[in-house]
């Protein structure tokens, strides 16, 4: 992997991690800007934005420089996860899909709430050409870097795509025989984009599998799931609708980090918590609220209840969290560490304070 040198390293925390444990001290994954030494940086064909999404060329490009531009400390992956949009699979049953610099969002394309209307072809159409895209990269990227899993999260968050979200919030109430036929055509479309992924990317993953924003790598089949759309209903709702969801994704998986955005779930947390094959929780304080260190009540709650713990910090709270967490199933991913010396301040500083 480029500018990675300690890949058997970190194989044995990403191992401890996964059983609830350290080795020396918690998971801490940092890349830091660095030179390319020597090596040229490739062309990124010009096109559109769509293309600068989906094209094999022009990811193969970005990705390859992005991995000659950084290096690795810690668990940190040269590991870029294909991002065809947030709950992309909704595009499997034709919701459309509009491209623009920092993100994708889907138009709906669903007026009634009638489940027979949602029709999802495994060997056509969304899933076929990025499956193609999928595998034309993991092959270029070679042991260069990781293709991870698509964004291919949310189940009921690809219903809110394709239905739209203030329908999908009535339906919820007026329709709710309809969520539930809809979530489970979704859900099943969902598991089989999910096996041909796992296998289009198994062997450029060393046999298992990335996740590229939380850098994770585990042997098995992981993946984030998620439901978003949870910050606009209630535990009762949740409870109907979601929670089956969330059960049976994580049945299907090996390993599975839950990805919970913003304090407004809170309510759904001891629902989350009580999911047994559910093995972490990723937290995202979102914009406007406050830092992942103001929680550390809910943060060792998780842990009290079993679960890992993935934190995207600033790196300013990191002595913080060290101190008040335990370090058996934590990963904190760090952004903005401006060199090696600084990366390897961090790192000295989680085995000091491991515990």
């Amino acid at each position: 992997m480029i500018h990675k040198e300690n890949w058997k390293d970190s194989q044995t925390h990403f191992a401890a991690f996964w059983e609830k444990d350290y080795e020396k001290r918690c998971g801490m994954a940092i890349r830091t800007p660095c030179a390319c030494r020597g090596e040229a940086l490739l062309p990124v064909p010009a096109g559109t934005l769509e293309e600068a999404y989906t094209s094999p060329d022009a990811l193969y490009a970005s990705w390859k420089n992005a991995s000659l531009r950084s290096r690795c400390f810690g668990e940190g992956l040269q590991a870029y996860y294909l991002n065809f949009g947030t709950a992309g699979h909704a595009a499997y049953f034709g919701a459309i899909p509009h491209y623009a610099p920092d993100t994708i969002w889907f138009s709906p394309i669903l007026e009634e709430p009638d489940a027979g209307l949602l029709h999802f072809d495994r060997t056509g159409g969304a899933l076929r050409r990025q499956a193609e895209a999928a595998r034309e990269l993991a092959q270029r990227a070679g042991e260069d870097f990781f293709v991870s899993m698509p964004d291919n999260c949310g189940i009921i968050d690809a219903l809110a795509a394709l239905r739209g979200t203030e329908n999908l919030l009535m339906d919820m109430a007026e329709n709710p025989e309809f969520v539930h036929e809809a979530r489970e055509k979704i859900l099943e479309a969902w598991k089989a984009a999910q096996a041909d992924f796992f296998d289009i990317l198994a062997e450029n993953n060393k046999g298992g599998s990335s996740h590229g924003w939380m850098q994770l790598w585990c042997e098995g089949r992981h993946a984030q799931i998620q439901c978003d759309f949870s910050v606009m209903i209630s535990p009762a709702m949740y409870e109907e609708f979601v929670l089956p969801e969330i059960e049976e994704c994580a049945r299907f998986l090996d390993r599975v980090t839950y990805h919970l955005d913003g304090q407004e779930q809170l309510r759904h947390l001891d629902m989350l918590l009580s999911v047994k094959k559910l093995d972490n929780i990723q937290w995202t304080p979102v914009a406007g609220q406050p830092k992942t260190s103001a929680f550390l009540g809910e943060l060792r709650k998780i842990q009290a209840a079993g679960k890992g713990l993935v934190l995207v910090p600033d790196k300013e709270e990191v002595p913080v969290l060290l101190e008040n967490l335990s370090s058996k199933g934590l990963h904190l991913v760090l952004n903005g560490v401006s060199g090696p010396e600084e990366a390897e301040e961090l790192l000295r500083l989680a085995e000091k304070l491991a515990h």
